[in-house]
């Protein structure tokens, strides 16, 4: 099974939001999975129903922390402005997406956050049944 870890400061919103958009989508062989460089406590509760808006229902789970065996077990590494805090081998392996967190963001903006990671991770999708090994940003 090859992975994609998604990557953000507290593995709270951009991460597990993408983590769960990707496995909604994701072509056989693949799944995605989030972790954080300093998670929180909690999941952000506005991601329940952002992904229940887009036909995903979200199981909870505590954020988890980003450790060298999940890049190294990851095929591709996508972070939200923290590539340089991931374990090594992240940058080998890595891409950056400078994308908004969710804070002081209004629903519209929310939901503007959550479609434009589903256009990237579509692209990310393709790239990969190219050239899974290789894919670059």
């Amino acid at each position: 099974m090859r992975k994609v870890l998604f990557v953000c400061v507290e593995n709270t919103f951009r991460s597990v939001l993408s983590q769960e958009l990707f496995n909604s989508k994701a072509p056989s062989g693949w799944r995605a999975e989030s972790a954080g460089v300093n998670p929180a406590q909690e999941v952000n509760p506005v991601v329940f129903w952002l992904l229940r808006e887009v036909g995903i229902n979200y199981v909870e789970r505590k954020p988890q922390v980003v450790t060298p065996e999940l890049v190294r077990d990851a095929t591709r590494v996508v972070t939200f402005g923290c590539l340089d805090r991931c374990p090594i081998g992240a940058e080998e392996k890595g891409e950056d997406w400078p994308l908004p967190g969710s804070t002081g963001k209004s629903d519209d903006e929310l939901r503007s956050v959550r479609d434009e990671l589903s256009r990237r991770i579509d692209e990310l999708i393709r790239r990969l049944s190219v050239a899974p090994e290789t894919v670059q940003s």
